[in-house]
């Protein structure tokens, strides 16, 4: 099959523009790209032979790619933006033709993405009414013949292992399906997601966004499960031995009953205070999901989320089985008390002056989850300091990537200064790992 390539078509500028696509896709889909490796990968798409597609395609791949789990994602996003192109092959509209390339394609192990986009657009319905995924994918198969293409291929190409011509086969009907889908408006679930656990909450898709949800509250009853272990394994070999030497003396002073130390480990008061404006809000929500998961390691919490003012939340999420979106926590709590963008300082004060000054002590563990972005307000860092002189420790989970604190409106340095800790949390992974850390 003639190596035909869309890049030979292309300017530097459009060669720019789509490479910077490939960047931004796979930043949605949750893979660590940042703005100096997008441009990087368009430098490097300058210095390779654009009518070399694989030594094009690997440029790209080391510039962009770090992470062998991201590879599929993105070889499909690479064939999504530069197809080959159908110059040099048959008339798609001759059928025979086209079964003659698709033969060829499948039989000598060729790019099959622009084969899956060519047989979609030919025969999936799409010039008619729109339809069911289900539909014009049936469509696209039936004309395809997948049986009768491997049957073809496996004449034309005998030394290809059968196995390997039944993955090809495989391969094309995935692409097809992702095809349709593309056509149909579901552009971000064409693409194979990396696991859930790493996708960035920040860059989720609504259709990661449930995944997500649904992933939070098993993987914090495993988090509450091994907690438990890790504390009766601590605590559960630690002999008293004045106790032991007590009970001795009924059998002649010989131990034969062993006195343990009993089990007292620190269950903090914690307060979670989440920022639900903007982006950060599906965060925040996921951690006040996660902390509820986790009730028999933190029986004592109390919920609240905040804006520009703040509202208690505890008997809410625990009415609704914390099954509840942002937008729902909006409309019923009073977080709102100006123009509605999030004023961290007036915040703190509020949080300080009705439920600080009271409730906070020794034993309490402050929780603040957002990212510290003011709005160019004051901060009131002095406000958290007071805070932190009366808790037992305050932590504060960012989602933001730690090379954006500072920018701009962020002023996570100055409340840096006076948490006992800060993490950068963007993914359920981190989410999960800093939890553990913490209790």
């Amino acid at each position: 099959m003639p190596d035909s390539r869309a890049e030979e078509s292309l300017t530097g500028a459009a060669i720019a523009e789509r490479v910077t696509q490939l960047g931004h896709n796979l930043q949605a889909r949750g893979v660590d790209v940042t703005l100096a490796e997008i441009i990087d990968a368009a430098t490097a798409a300058t210095l390779v032979d654009l009518g070399a597609r694989t030594e094009f395609r690997g440029a790209l791949r080391a510039t962009l790619v770090k992470d062998a789990r991201h590879l599929d994602l993105f070889e499909a996003v690479f064939d999504r933006l530069f197809p080959l192109t159908g110059s040099d092959t048959a008339d798609p509209g001759d059928g025979a033709a086209t079964s003659v390339d698709a033969v060829s394609v499948v039989a000598f192990e060729a790019e099959m993405a622009p084969l899956a986009s060519r047989l979609v657009a030919d025969h999936g319905g799409f010039d008619g009414e729109l339809r069911g995924e289900r539909h014009h994918l049936h469509r696209a198969l039936r004309a395809a013949d997948l049986a009768r293409l491997m049957s073809d291929a496996r004449k034309a190409n005998p030394d290809l292992p059968t196995a390997e011509l039944r993955e090809r086969i495989e391969q094309l009907k995935r692409l097809m399906a992702a095809e349709v889908r593309y056509r149909m408006g579901e552009p971000d679930q064409v693409l194979a997601n990396p696991s859930v656990q790493d996708v960035e909450f920040l860059n989720a898709t609504r259709h990661q966004l449930d995944e997500i949800r649904d992933a939070v509250r098993p993987l914090a009853r495993r988090l509450a499960a091994r907690l438990a272990r890790r504390r009766q394994a601590r605590h559960g070999r630690s002999v008293n031995f004045r106790r032991t030497l007590r009970q001795s003396l009924s059998t002649g002073g010989t131990p034969v009953d062993i006195a343990y130390q009993r089990a007292r480990f620190h269950r903090p008061d914690l307060f979670v205070l989440c920022d639900i404006s903007g982006s950060v809000a599906h965060f925040s929500v996921f951690t006040l999901t996660l902390m509820a998961a986790l009730s028999a390691e933190i029986p004592r919490c109390r919920s609240f989320v905040f804006v520009d003012a703040v509202d208690e939340v505890t008997e809410l999420l625990s009415a609704t089985d914390h099954g509840i979106e942002p937008w729902q926590l909006m409309r019923s709590t009073d977080v709102i008390a100006g123009a509605g963008h999030s004023d961290y300082g007036a915040v703190l004060q509020q949080f300080w002056s009705e439920v600080g000054e009271s409730n906070l002590g020794p034993n309490s563990t402050l929780l603040v989850t957002g990212d510290a972005r003011t709005n160019y307000l004051e901060h009131r860092a002095d406000v958290l300091a007071e805070i932190t002189g009366r808790c037992r420790a305050v932590y504060w989970l960012n989602p933001e990537p730690r090379r954006d604190w500072d920018c701009y409106d962020s002023e996570m340095e100055a409340y840096s200064r006076h948490c006992t800790a800060t993490f950068e949390v963007r993914t359920v992974r981190q989410l999960v790992s800093c939890v553990e850390k913490l209790l």
